[in-house]
């Protein structure tokens, strides 16, 4: 798939995906409903991404919903506010897939673009971004971001930031525990690629699980997450990462890591 509205790049193991819609603050047109899931499947896919930044360009991480964009009718375009599960479902996308997400928050997230925030693994932002899960204001409910919130920051707190829908910062982001890290803007993306190249010498096979036992933990009771725990790590035990691991701690080493 081309790219209209959104950038990829790879290198160094890590595939970066920006929200290329400057203009307006990076919003969610119909272009990026469409190439959002494709850019992380594509990352999915490709056996030399093992972790995947996204961020914005420009000002804005990501103003929300492009209404006057879809409000704009074209014959593959669904109805304004029609759900079209295979345009919408980015937040399910993100956990889905089983490599690591770092989110880079450089500037105003609101709406659908704390959808994304908070379906993330890793979340840093600069220090003057700004958050607000605003869908009470446009009359619609809060979206997959009640659905992570009530799972990073509990009931009570997820209530407050859902339904009064006001403004918050980032650092009441990072206080609420919504944020991995708070920099100055100057240093955000580099601060995400270190966090990336950290993941970067994990065993991606682990990370992978790991990801997939966080995601289905809440699901089931204790015995059954023993027992996804235990087929886990029995098939992680037959992969050459693994013994690759061992020898490392026995050689005293750092361990080098190849994804298999």
């Amino acid at each position: 798939m081309d790219y209209n509205a959104i950038l990829y790049d790879l290198r160094d193991n890590v595939a970066t995906i920006t929200l290329n819609r400057p203009e307006t603050l990076n919003a969610i047109s119909n272009d990026t409903r469409r190439e959002l899931p494709d850019a992380l499947r594509r990352a999915e896919a490709d056996g030399d991404v093992w972790v995947v930044v996204l961020t914005g360009a420009g000002r804005g991480f990501c103003s929300g919903a492009d209404l006057k964009g879809r409000t704009r009718r074209d014959p593959d375009t669904p109805a304004p506010f029609q759900f079209a599960p295979e345009r919408d479902a980015y937040p399910v996308v993100m956990r889905e897939i089983s490599k690591p997400i770092i989110v880079a928050v450089n500037g105003p997230a609101r709406g659908a673009g704390c959808n994304i925030v908070f379906a993330a693994d890793f979340r840093i932002a600069a220090a003057h971004a700004t958050f607000a899960v605003n869908f009470v204001e446009r009359g619609l409910m809060g979206e997959s971001s009640a659905y992570f919130l009530n799972r990073l920051v509990g009931l009570h707190r997820a209530t407050e930031i859902s339904m009064l829908g006001d403004v918050f910062s980032a650092h009441q982001a990072q206080e609420w525990g919504l944020l991995n890290a708070v920099v100055d803007g100057e240093e955000l993306m580099q601060t995400a690629y270190n966090f990336a190249a950290k993941l970067c010498t994990r065993a991606p096979l682990a990370l992978r699980l790991t990801k997939e036992a966080l995601n289905r933990a809440h699901l089931i009771d204790a015995q059954q997450y023993m027992a996804l725990q235990n087929q886990m790590n029995d098939s992680l035990r037959h992969t050459s990462d693994s013994g690759e691991g061992v020898r490392a701690f026995i050689e005293k080493r750092p361990p080098e890591f190849r994804g298999r």
